[in-house]
């Protein structure tokens, strides 16, 4: 198995991530209730290909503030640690499925501080 190594792997992993998300009910309504982001998936993709791009390779071209997204939704319908313990579970076994390496450890990593860090301001 490969490294993740160009904007299509983070494309690939989005991909296959958000089938697993949206094909959980105790997860989906934030996307098909919350956010429409299931009617804007491919721009949605690319939005966060171009973060983890900037996350794992340093490429920069993200300007979203990604917390303040979050909290927006949070606003909302809370995210309880339960939401964040199903992300984690489907991004960690999707990039696992996918890609073995340094930058596939990372990014489970960066994911694992960020949703850390939204359970704390939350």
């Amino acid at each position: 198995m490969n490294d993740i190594a160009t904007r299509e792997d983070i494309l690939s992993i989005m991909r296959a991530f958000y089938d697993k998300l949206l094909g959980d009910d105790k997860v989906n309504f934030f996307f098909t209730k919350f956010t429409n982001t299931d009617k804007h998936l491919g721009e949605h993709f690319e939005t966060l290909a171009t973060f983890w791009e900037q996350s794992l390779f340093l490429k920069g071209g993200y300007t979203n503030n990604m917390f303040q997204i979050h909290k927006d939704v949070h606003e909302k319908s809370p995210l309880k640690k339960e939401h964040f313990d199903v992300w984690l579970n489907y991004l960690n076994q999707t990039i696992d499925e996918k890609f073995k390496g340094q930058f596939a450890e990372q990014m489970k990593t960066q994911a694992l501080s960020m949703a850390t860090i939204m359970q704390i301001k939350f």
